[in-house]
């Protein structure tokens, strides 16, 4: 993982905390990536039971 993705989950992660939804996030925290290079993967189209949010 790069430098600036690493930092871009950690900022998501702490604005998420303080408040901002989690659909707002720049990055996944489930895949380690930017949110746009995994938008389409099944995880997010088709949720399921098994697949939790991010822990707190």
């Amino acid at each position: 993982m790069n430098k600036k993705l690493a930092a871009a989950i950690q900022r998501d992660n702490e604005l998420e905390d303080a408040g901002m939804h989690g659909d707002d996030r720049k990055t996944c925290w489930s895949h380690q990536s930017w949110a746009e290079d995994c938008a389409d993967q099944p995880f997010h189209t088709q949720p399921s039971v098994s697949h939790h949010p991010r822990p707190a």
